[in-house]
């Protein structure tokens, strides 16, 4: 049984987020064209850091494109 500080933080809070570049590029790419598309399809295996990238894109929308705290949440 795994305790509470072995578990990486909810996806929400979680200021790490590897090996998603390409994605990331895509999202800015979308949203710097004014092309967002009303959907994303994110997939891949467990644990790899979907919600976190799902949180992240969302936080930037609705920031209205931006923050203080670098692209995509702290860096």
């Amino acid at each position: 049984m795994e305790d509470e500080e072995s578990r990486p933080p909810a996806p929400r809070k979680n200021p790490d987020l590897v090996g998603h570049e390409w994605a990331e590029r895509r999202f800015l790419d979308a949203w710097n064209g004014g092309r967002l598309p009303h959907a994303w399809l994110i997939t891949g295996p467990r644990g790899i850091g979907k919600a976190t990238l799902a949180f992240r894109m969302a936080r930037f929308v609705l920031s209205g494109g931006g923050g203080e705290d670098g692209l995509f949440g702290p860096q």
